[in-house]
């Protein structure tokens, strides 16, 4: 895909997302992802809960000393009772989907998916390259993590903006069942 049209993508993704009420980046370098998220204002805290094996994974892993060197304290998920209302998640999305602002969030572990689901403030990273213009040109990334095999995901979701309902009394409420600031960062491939 071509710089330009990524780059289309990506400002048709941020506008989806921003409508849904989150928020996204986009940045050229694991040097700049680590910068964008430490001055997040939802980062006062300065903890980040990540889901379990997160260091091992390719190139994310490689954020993590970045995150560490700018006075960020990281700490690995065990369950989701420790997860509970933590200031902030880390984690990866499979993909992307640029006409709904959507992105796959898909894990085999609960501590894992509990990173995606409990903390208050959930931020996610996206290979650049993954951004798709719809869901139905994914169709093929999908079936590789649906099939038996080592990519296998048995848990998989797509996600648009912050946890929202609007059960209590028809009023709008943001973050009650979920994250109340949800924050997609693209970062170039390397």
């Amino acid at each position: 895909m071509q710089i330009q049209e990524q780059r289309t993508l990506y400002s048709q993704f941020e506008r989806r997302l921003r409508a849904a009420g989150g928020e996204s980046h986009y940045a050229d370098s694991l040097e700049e992802a680590a910068r964008l998220i430490v001055e997040h204002p939802a980062l006062t805290e300065k903890l980040i809960m990540l889901p379990p094996g997160f260091a091992q994974r390719e190139p994310w892993g490689a954020l993590l000393p970045l995150l560490e060197a700018r006075g960020i304290t990281l700490e690995e998920a065990e369950g989701p009772r420790e997860i509970a209302d933590a200031p902030a998640g880390l984690s990866d999305a499979h993909l992307a989907i640029a006409e709904t602002g959507s992105v796959l969030v898909a894990e085999n572990n609960l501590a894992a998916r509990a990173v995606t689901m409990l903390t208050i403030a959930h931020f996610v990273l996206v290979q650049a390259r993954e951004l798709y213009p719809m869901l139905e040109s994914a169709g093929e990334r999908l079936r590789q993590l649906s099939t038996p095999g080592t990519e296998q995901q048995h848990h998989m979701t797509l996600v648009t903006g912050p946890s929202r309902t609007a059960d209590i009394e028809r009023t709008l409420t943001i973050g009650v069942q979920g994250p109340r600031v949800f924050y997609v960062l693209f970062v170039e491939s390397n």
